[in-house]
């Protein structure tokens, strides 16, 4: 089976202002193994056009 699964990631500061740190999606193939259900793949893409590359926290 596949699965296509929007995400949206809001970076919210100290002082309460929020900004959009990242949007894409998530490609996935699930699988049937022994009656349940596995995540065999993911591919995530990002559709932001900026990526703030001076802050290393993983999505």
């Amino acid at each position: 089976m596949r699965a296509e699964t929007p995400f949206l990631v809001v970076r919210i500061m100290r002082d309460g202002r929020m900004d959009l740190f990242a949007t894409g999606r998530y490609l996935d193939v699930i699988v049937e193994d022994a009656g349940a259900l596995r995540l065999r793949e993911r591919i995530v893409v990002c559709d932001s056009s900026r990526v703030d590359t001076l802050l290393a926290l993983p999505l």
